[in-house]
């Protein structure tokens, strides 16, 4: 009898040793700079309870925390099988400008809806990421040439003889990193760049942001969005009339600071605003 009750208390330790090698210790690094060192109690999809000792249990919402830092602890609240649990997460990885793990996230939504446009939009507008297979999309097959024609000075056409233009970038608003950018996109398409007197087409640009909202929680920026728009007008020299106009705007730029979200905020203006005028000149070679 006294043995049996000895191998009962041996397994019960056995069983509360094994459960405290399962609770998760972690470090919640917060927005603020500071962190916090405790037990995981609870992860959900919005925000982790955390035993910190002494009894005391403090729920962090994620906002408050550097998320980009916790990423594999938010997912673990995301029910894969469920719409919109995973948008969550795809929200999340937004929030904290996440962009691969935000594409990989909403190729997982495409799964469970390869017909939802709204997901696949918002999929598009984020960066490439090699390697990644979207639902519903398939690679155009590679395209050989006919062994027997390659050589055939018959049926090979001289590649075209075009000029491309000189272009001259006129910032109607003052933004330097914005020149600087255009200035580098005209001469990586091989155009060149003038001057105010010397030129064949005068780039006209008037570009603004404006910051919508940038909460701060203990003196840290929990996030920034900024809205922008772009005005392009393209001149022919010596003309007053523009030949093209045209603008773009963006709304909710979201990232976790002014300066990060603003950045992002002219460049997407400034590609958008490149690809269209960069069609109209390409009309006229």
């Amino acid at each position: 009898m006294k043995r049996l009750i000895f191998s009962l208390l041996c397994v019960a330790v056995l069983s509360i040793s094994t459960l405290a090698q399962d609770a998760q210790q972690t470090t919640l690094y917060l927005k603020s700079g500071d962190f916090l060192t405790g037990t995981v109690k609870k992860v959900d999809e919005d925000g982790v309870k955390l035993d910190i000792g002494d009894n005391t249990e403090l729920y962090i919402r994620w906002g408050y925390t550097r998320g980009d830092k916790h990423y594999e602890l938010r997912k673990g609240a995301t029910d894969f099988t469920k719409l919109n649990s995973v948008l969550k997460l795809a929200d999340f990885c937004h929030q904290f400008a996440m962009d691969e793990q935000e594409s990989r996230v909403l190729v997982q939504a495409l799964k469970l809806e390869p017909k939802n446009a709204e997901v696949r939009q918002r999929l598009d507008a984020l960066p490439k990421v090699d390697g990644l297979e979207i639902p519903g999309e398939t690679t155009k097959p590679e395209v050989k040439d006919d062994p027997e024609t390659k050589d055939d000075p018959e049926t090979k056409l001289p590649p075209p003889n075009r000029n491309t233009w000189t272009v001259y970038i006129k910032m109607k608003s003052e933004d330097d990193t914005a020149e600087t950018w255009m200035t580098d996109q005209f001469e990586e398409m091989n155009y060149k760049i003038g001057s105010e007197a010397k030129n064949e087409i005068i780039v006209e640009i008037d570009l603004s942001m404006t910051l919508v909202k940038n909460p701060k929680f203990m003196g840290a920026e929990l996030y920034a969005v900024y809205d922008g728009e772009l005005t392009y007008k393209l001149y022919k020299h010596g003309e007053s009339s523009a030949f093209s106009n045209h603008t773009v705007k963006k709304e909710g730029v979201r990232r976790d600071s002014k300066d990060e979200a603003r950045s992002r905020c002219r460049t997407e203006l400034c590609e958008d605003a490149f690809q269209k005028m960069y069609a109209e000149l390409e009309k006229m070679r």
